[in-house]
């Protein structure tokens, strides 16, 4: 079975492998196929969590997992 993904990646964001994205910060998204639909899972680089968000589309993803978490902000 052959996925075809035609969103645009950012220029921070590197393709590893078929299911597989991280940015320059050490974040990353795995795609997971359940029942024919696929979810991305966003991991941000330090976090405890095995995920920190749930998307379906690899766009929403990288958004998401772009942002600075909540774990790694500086003001009080």
């Amino acid at each position: 079975m052959t996925i075809v993904i035609a969103t645009p990646l950012a220029s921070s964001w590197q393709h590893v492998h078929a299911d597989w994205w991280q940015d320059d910060q050490g974040n990353d998204i795995h795609r997971v196929e359940i029942d024919g639909d696929a979810l991305y899972h966003c991991h941000h680089a330090g976090s405890p969590l095995p995920w920190d968000a749930v998307t379906t589309s690899l766009g929403e993803a990288m958004a998401i997992a772009s942002r600075t978490p909540e774990h790694r902000c500086t003001t009080p």
